[in-house]
């Protein structure tokens, strides 16, 4: 099955260490931005139980403990949960499938989810089992990448292999990553999944790096999907890949640091 083969390539991305690492030491501080707006959508208070779904190094997990919430997080990465564990020693993390949660009914005042669901097969069953797993009156929350025409710092590597080289590189089929941030997709998934009371919103971040050079590194050594659509390229494409994103990402310099925008959407609902 298509899903099985999208599970399966996601997964042996993201259990490598290097690629865990350098997702943490390079975009974590720009995901840690929507932490504020997405425990706060998930109406978090002092004393819920709270899990953290697609945990990875376990930001959300410990800002939810920060606030007095019982936090746990779950993950499908072996190496994730090793950096979440050694990062945030005090908190229960556990391998677990975002599609099959290993809890019972019920048992959570809030589930969210920051930036995991473009990497599950299946996110109707990411968010039943979200919907699953929460307590009557229980929230769900979730953030993902706004957008196309917003999130740049994302969606220029693709404008760049479609200028300069192919999508077409035998990846399996997976969803669109950026269809969480469209609010019709939203709105009908979490309906779909049996939750009322979707609301919206944006949620400006930037992503900051010393050079364009150093931005593109991370997207090879830092991400799944995208890395493996710029490794399968032709040496002669790739080299223009890199010069039109290096070109972009110039656009963006403030005193000496690029500052590419990377708006995400955070999207929340309630178990009625």
């Amino acid at each position: 099955m298509a899903s099985d083969a999208f599970r399966a390539f996601e997964h042996a991305g993201w259990v490598n260490d290097s690629v865990a690492l350098a997702y943490h030491r390079n975009l974590g501080e720009v995901t840690a931005g929507c932490i504020p707006d997405l425990l706060k959508a998930a109406g978090l208070k002092a004393g819920d139980r709270v899990l953290d779904v697609a945990c990875g190094a376990g930001y959300v997990a410990a800002a939810a403990r920060d606030r007095g919430a019982d936090a746990m997080g779950v993950d499908f990465s072996a190496a994730q949960i090793q950096l979440a564990q050694q990062t945030y020693p005090g908190i229960t993390f556990i391998e677990g499938d975002a599609e099959a949660l290993p809890f019972s009914n019920g048992e959570f005042d809030a589930v969210v989810n920051a930036f995991g669901l473009p990497h599950v097969p299946n996110p109707d069953r990411a968010t039943t089992e979200a919907h699953r797993v929460l307590k009557p009156a229980g929230r769900f929350a979730y953030a993902s990448w706004c957008e196309p025409t917003k999130c740049i710092a994302f969606s220029m590597i693709y404008d760049a292999v479609r200028a300069h080289g192919s999508l077409d590189v035998g990846l399996p089929p997976g969803p669109d990553f950026f269809n969480y941030g469209r609010p019709t997709y939203a709105e009908e998934m979490l309906r779909g999944a049996g939750f009322a009371d979707v609301s919206m919103k944006e949620v400006p971040l930037v992503w900051r790096v010393s050079s364009p050079a150093a931005m593109i590194d991370f997207i090879c050594d830092g991400t799944v999907r995208a890395a493996a659509v710029l490794i399968r390229q032709s040496p002669h494409s790739l080299a223009k890949i890199k010069q039109y994103l290096l070109e972009r990402v110039l656009q963006f310099e403030r005193n000496g640091i690029y500052e590419v925008p990377a708006p995400a959407v955070v999207v929340a609902a309630r178990k009625p």
